[in-house]
């Protein structure tokens, strides 16, 4: 008892006492969907950066990703990725894998295309949802779902106006559809990083958040009870003043907060998790954020303390330096044959009569 209470004082110097009240509403939340599941009929949503997935052949965008270039990336190397992308994929979220996926730094239709055909994957009959952007480096965002329990009725990418200049970047994809029979609105993001310049990559993320929340706020007066799903690689952990001021997302599950997002890795974040690994430290950048919409509710609802960073065994580095952190294809211009820079992060939703 005197070394759990030793914990709360010293998290609350640290996070605060309202992150520390936070966290103790989401843990004894959690506890009580154990309890009390409602069915056992779930469905996974997650996230995976999938880490410069280009195919072999010359990109005017970025020729180092190419056999004479300074990746040497070939074909070889390039099936081997599909292979282990395929491995992580089809484990997320259990042996079924998820019924949605978003995906981000993906060149273009024809790998998404590759990916879904490796044996993993093919017989489940994914398919996929993507638009062209005009990010620097030609990589997207798309998004993978199972045709059997979701059914898009509407797709676009929205477009950020990046303060930037001659900046395009990747915007938003939006999609629409029934997922188990329920509607459901999903945004896939991928905000841009600093590329060398702190101040230069928070403008930019902040554009995208102003414009992520206006749709957000559109879709909300439309219906009050919306039910949103927000995934994405944020480039900001949960208590940056982007995802919590501008997109109003946070660790407060309050049903009362229609307005708010509720962010289901804000507990992930406090406990010291994280999705990439950078300089000894792990960041907790990939997030799924649902509205208020799917709490507490009769029909499709967030399984509350089922938020997950996937990270088996087979995706890390097992000894060194680097263990336990996400096993990548490269370190530097050294080809490692990895999975990605991030591990896939995930949730589960589940129907409640």
């Amino acid at each position: 008892m005197p070394e759990n209470i030793y914990f709360l004082q010293s998290y609350a110097m640290r996070h605060g006492i309202k992150t520390l009240l936070t966290l103790f509403t989401l843990i004894t939340l959690a506890g009580c969907a154990r309890i009390f599941p409602g069915s056992s009929k779930t469905y996974t949503v997650g996230f995976y950066n999938l880490e410069k997935l280009y195919d072999a052949q010359a990109n005017a965008k970025n020729m180092d990703y190419t056999p004479d270039g300074a990746m040497k990336w070939n074909s070889i190397r390039y099936e081997q990725k599909l292979k282990n992308l395929s491995q992580a994929i089809s484990t997320i979220g259990g042996k079924n894998g998820p019924a949605i996926l978003g995906v981000t730094e993906v060149e273009s239709n024809k790998v998404l295309q590759d990916l879904l055909n490796t044996p993993p994957l093919k017989k489940k009959k994914y398919r996929f949802i993507h638009f062209e952007s005009g990010d620097p480096l030609g990589l997207d965002v798309a998004m993978i779902y199972d045709p059997k329990v979701f059914k898009p009725s509407y797709q676009k990418i929205i477009h950020i106006d990046y303060p930037q200049r001659n900046f395009e970047g990747k915007g938003i994809l939006q999609v629409k559809g029934e997922l188990a029979g329920e509607y459901v609105i999903l945004y896939i993001n991928h905000w841009p990083p600093n590329y060398g310049n702190v101040r230069r990559g928070e403008r930019n993320r902040r554009a995208a958040a102003a414009t992520l929340r206006k749709q957000i706020d559109a879709d909300l007066k439309q219906d009050p009870d919306a039910s949103i799903l927000v995934i994405g690689d944020f480039d900001e952990e949960p208590k940056s003043a982007i995802l919590q001021q501008v997109l109003k997302a946070n660790g407060r599950p309050n049903p009362q907060y229609k307005t708010e997002l509720f962010n289901t890795f804000y507990i992930n974040y406090v406990q010291g998790l994280g999705s990439f690994h950078k300089r000894g430290d792990f960041k907790m950048l990939d997030q799924v954020l649902v509205s208020k919409g799917l709490l507490n509710r009769e029909g499709l609802e967030y399984v509350m303390g089922s938020a997950q960073i996937h990270d088996p065994e087979f995706m890390k580095y097992t000894f060194g330096k680097y263990k336990n952190t996400p096993r990548t294809t490269y370190n530097g211009t050294t080809y490692i044959g990895g999975y990605s820079d991030h591990f896939p992060v995930y949730i589960k939703l589940q129907k409640v009569k």
